[in-house]
């Protein structure tokens, strides 16, 4: 009896140890990357930030606005013929020769798989004319249909420029943005192509670790690399679980080791510390006698300890804080005079634990794992009771 009762308790203490462990991964800290963020790809609400505003070059990651840019607004059938400047472009190429014809598909995969500036020019030139007009456009569409702040583009590429820059966290909204489209998160995904032009056959494997498998990490979907020696290493990685999908950005670190282990970091504190929650259409706030309501169901993303501000000023901007004071996500609320919805409480401040949507959205969680050990419970019962009897 004593033996069945030893075992059980070391299994259940074992499975709890466990599950406490996988959710409990502390929150980064001196990460060797100048700037960093982590970003929920559906809601958009920042988990992490390390200087994610700061003006950065990108180098290689800005081929993610290219190639999204380029699938809305190309056909990927189209057969793109290349320039002489093209077939010059500076870095890192796949050696597209001047006059043969190549799909805008198979362009689009050398540049996120092989990084190829080469291709980059040609999607440009094919998909508006020229490299100038390319990135005017891109600019204005990354503002309008993105909704980046801080982000200007000079080439299709990331060559160093003076006024080619961007933001970890503007590169969360685009890469968030681009992985809506089926298209571009198979290339985003490409671990390897067969490439095949008049000037290369090869395979072509992708530079991103990660991605190729150098570095496994099973919940790693796409990503893509970049370096030049102004901006030095830059990272963007989309990973998912059962729970969260989330894109990490990772930009300026000295080394491709340091970038690589911030990643990972960054990956294992996001994908297990987090939860989905939402605030009701039509919930009704006040802010000094003013009523303002929600007019869509709020989603954003929460720590899982519940611990978060919430503050809304006098226009009817909700805004949520995390522990360290930094934005979570913001909701512009509309004004409301006559309702009969429940009011909330005044918050012009008011922390929150998040505990009904957390209980909401993880009681299966909660009661799969209880019902389980109650089973064992009862078989181990039956059994300690039957050696019992036998015994006697």
């Amino acid at each position: 009896m004593k033996k069945w009762f030893v075992v059980l308790v070391l299994f259940l203490y074992s499975a709890s140890t466990v599950t406490a462990q996988e959710s409990n991964v502390k929150k980064p800290e001196n990460l060797f990357s100048d700037s960093a963020i982590i970003i929920d790809s559906k809601t958009k609400s920042v988990l992490y930030s390390k200087n994610s505003t700061k003006r950065m070059n990108p180098a290689s990651i800005t081929k993610i606005a290219t190639a999204i840019y380029a699938i809305e607004h190309g056909n990927l059938n189209d057969q793109v013929e290349i320039s002489e400047k093209a077939s010059n472009a500076e870095g890192s190429t796949v050696y597209l020769e001047a006059g043969e014809r190549v799909s805008l598909e198979q362009l689009l995969q050398g540049l996120m798989v092989n990084s190829g500036n080469d291709a980059a020019v040609a999607i440009a030139e094919h998909t508006e004319g020229s490299v100038q007009t390319f990135a005017e456009k891109l600019n204005k569409y990354l503002e309008e249909r993105v909704g980046v702040k801080d982000t200007h583009f000079e080439n299709p590429h990331g060559l160093f420029g003076k006024n080619h820059f961007t933001t970890a966290y503007d590169m969360g909204l685009i890469t968030s943005y681009a992985l809506n489209n089926n298209d571009f998160k198979r290339l985003f995904s490409l671990k390897s192509i067969d490439w095949s032009t008049e000037g290369w056959n090869t395979t072509l494997y992708n530079h991103h670790k990660m991605v190729k498998g150098e570095l496994p990490y099973p919940q790693v979907t796409g990503g893509k690399n970049g370096f030049v020696d102004e901006s030095k290493h830059t990272l963007v990685t989309s990973a998912e679980n059962k729970d969260l999908s989330i894109v990490v950005v990772t930009m300026k670190a000295q080394t491709k080791t340091a970038i690589y282990s911030d990643t990972t970091k960054l990956l294992d504190y996001g994908l297990n510390n987090f939860i989905r929650s939402y605030i009701p259409k039509d919930t009704i706030f006040q802010f000094e006698g003013a009523s303002f309501k929600v007019s869509e169901d709020f989603q954003y993303t929460q720590p899982e300890n519940g611990k978060f501000t919430e503050k809304l000023d006098s226009d009817g901007v909700l805004t949520l804080y995390n522990e360290d004071q930094v934005i979570m996500d913001t909701a512009r609320l509309i004004p409301e005079k006559n309702s009969s919805v429940k009011q909330e409480e005044s918050i012009a401040s008011r922390e929150s634990t998040g505990f009904f949507n957390k209980w909401e959205l993880n009681q299966q969680q909660l009661f799969y794992p209880f019902f389980i050990y109650l089973i064992l419970l009862f078989i181990a019962g039956i059994s300690i009771f039957r050696i019992g009897s036998f015994n006697k």
